[in-house]
């Protein structure tokens, strides 16, 4: 099962930073991390359990989840190893699994290379794109609001809303003990049930039986992450997004259209059917952006048709 929370992390990385503020959304360097094991459940669209850990350099993690949609269901156990240099991933119940090169990094170095106007348009262009795959109403704010603390599984934690997203983090630490929100028309809830001041050693290893796939070309990985980020932080898109929103408030005299169920389910297929990793492997050339295109085209057609 392709899990639909591909965008999630990325873009809840990107809104934690006020445009203003231009902070590098991709410098994650995974050093100095703290021992901490956290058993959690999920809720919503997808139900089922996980465990994360890390320690060091290096964070693991490994779920079983039964998603359905749109009235089809299926369960997948996975694990996941992260360090500096490789991520691992493998499907557990296909006893296969990727080993590619850790992207983080060169795509810190890329947006490191962008001049102060491309900065400013890759945060825009990420908070546009949030809006209309979260269905946000153009103009409304998403960078992160405070609302208190809250206790879960023992330990105290922040919680931030950004847009439709909420989590809860522990203070000082990259640990979140909860998390929810919709994207791609699923709606999803992660809460945490134990947490543990230890790394799970047995983790950091990987599973036995598996047969690994290695794309380990790291001057390929590094053109491609380049790619990414600039065609992220163009004008060309910025352009593309803008007239969306224009024919977007255009369409409904700048308030809020209301969907027909057929039209939900129009445009949570135009969504759901929007493949970023296709986008990213194509990022040399337009790729991106023809991709980009048809995705919002997609969407927008649910969002304006009238009844």
């Amino acid at each position: 099962m392709r899990r639909p929370m591909t965008l999630a992390p990325l873009l809840a990385v990107v809104l934690a930073f006020p445009a203003a503020a231009q902070q590098n959304p991709f410098d994650l360097a995974l050093k100095n991390l703290p021992a901490y094991t956290v058993d959690y459940t999920m809720a919503g669209d997808m139900t089922g359990t996980g465990r994360s850990t890390s320690g060091g350099n290096r964070m693991a993690s490994t779920q079983t989840v039964t998603g359905k949609f749109f009235g089809k269901s299926s369960t997948s156990t996975t694990w996941s190893l992260t360090d500096p240099e490789v991520i691992w991933s493998a499907d557990i119940g296909k006893k296969s699994g990727t080993k590619t090169v850790n992207p983080l990094p060169m795509m810190a170095k890329a947006y490191d290379d962008l001049d102060a106007a491309g900065r400013a348009r890759f945060h825009d262009n990420m908070r546009s794109m949030m809006q209309f795959v979260t269905r946000a109403l153009p103009g409304i704010p998403l960078e992160g609001q405070k609302k208190g603390t809250r206790t879960i599984a023992g330990e105290s934690c922040e919680v931030t809303e950004m847009g439709s997203f909420t989590f809860c983090t522990m203070p000082k630490l990259p640990v979140t003990l909860y998390s929810s929100g919709s994207l791609l028309c699923v709606n999803y809830e992660q809460t945490a049930t134990a947490v543990s001041k230890s790394t799970d050693a047995a983790m950091m290893e990987p599973p036995a039986g598996i047969k690994w796939t290695e794309d380990l070309d790291r001057p390929r990985a590094d053109s491609a992450a380049r790619a990414w980020v600039q065609q992220l932080a163009s004008k060309e898109l910025a352009d593309s997004l803008a007239k969306a929103r224009a024919e977007y408030q255009a369409a409904t005299d700048g308030g809020e259209a209301q969907m027909t169920p057929e039209q939900q389910k129009e445009m949570c297929e135009a969504l759901k059917n929007f493949n970023l990793g296709k986008a990213m492997k194509n990022a040399f050339g337009n790729a991106f952006k023809d991709a980009a295109k048809e995705s919002l085209k997609g969407g927008l057609r649910g969002l304006i048709r009238r009844p």
